[in-house]
C-alpha cells in the first residue's frame, strides 16, 4: 500500500496518477470524504482513490499541520521532483489567472489567489527538498516517474536549482505583492 505523508499529498498523487492528460496533470482529484473514500484505522487514515489505496498516518498529518507544510515534512516518496515543478507551474498558472482578474470587489473570491500562490510556493519547495547540498540539479533518483522524467526531457532547466529557486521567489514574491495591494489577512 502507497504512504503520504499528509491528507494533501495524497490528493496531489492521486491527480497525477489519474490525469487523462499528461500535459496537465495537476487535475481535481474526488473530494475526500470520511466514511465513503476515506476510512479511519488505529493510526492512519486509509484514502481509497483511483490510484490505489493510499495509507496517512495521523502523526505525519498533525506534525505537518503544526508547522504549516501542506504536502508534509520530509521528501515525498509517492511525488517526485519533476512531479512537483509541473504541480507548482499547474497552481501558479490558476493563481496568475485568478490574481489578474482580482479587483478587490468584496463579491470576489481572494482566498483561491492567495491559497494558489500558497500552493505553487510549497510545491516548489517540494522539488527543492530533493537537491543535495551543492548540487545544481536534482538527480536521477529523484526523478523516478515516466512523466517527471518527460517533463525533464522536454524542459532540461525544470528541476534546477536555478530555475527552482527563481520560480519559489516569483510566487512568494507575487504573493507578497498581492497581499500589500489589498491588505495581509495572513
Amino acid at each position: 500500500m502507497l504512504t503520504a505523508r499528509t491528507l494533501a499529498e495524497a490528493q496531489v498523487y492521486v491527480s497525477l496518477a489519474t490525469a487523462a492528460d499528461p500535459a496537465a496533470p495537476a487535475v481535481q482529484p474526488a473530494p475526500v470524504e470520511p466514511g465513503r473514500n476515506l476510512t479511519e484505522g488505529a493510526d492512519a487514515w486509509t484514502l481509497a482513490s483511483p490510484a490505489g489505496d493510499i495509507t496517512i498516518p495521523y502523526a505525519s498529518e498533525d506534525a505537518a499541520r503544526t508547522v504549516g507544510a501542506h504536502f508534509g515534512l520530509g521528501v515525498s516518496r509517492l511525488v517526485d521532483a519533476a512531479q512537483w515543478a509541473v504541480v507548482a507551474a499547474t497552481y501558479a498558472r490558476r493563481a496568475l489567472e485568478a490574481d489578474l482578474a482580482y479587483t478587490g470587489s468584496p463579491d470576489q473570491d481572494r482566498d483561491t489567489v492567495e491559497q494558489n500562490w500558497e500552493f505553487a510556493a510549497e510545491a516548489v519547495g517540494e522539488a527543492l527538498k530533493f537537491l543535495p547540498d551543492g548540487a545544481d540539479a536534482v538527480p536521477d533518483e529523484g526523478v523516478w516517474t515516466e512523466f517527471g522524467r518527460e517533463s525533464r526531457a522536454q524542459t532540461p532547466e525544470l528541476v534546477t536549482r536555478a530555475k527552482l529557486t527563481d520560480d519559489l521567489e516569483y510566487y512568494q514574491g507575487t504573493l507578497a505583492d498581492f497581499r500589500a495591494l489589498y491588505g495581509d489577512r495572513s
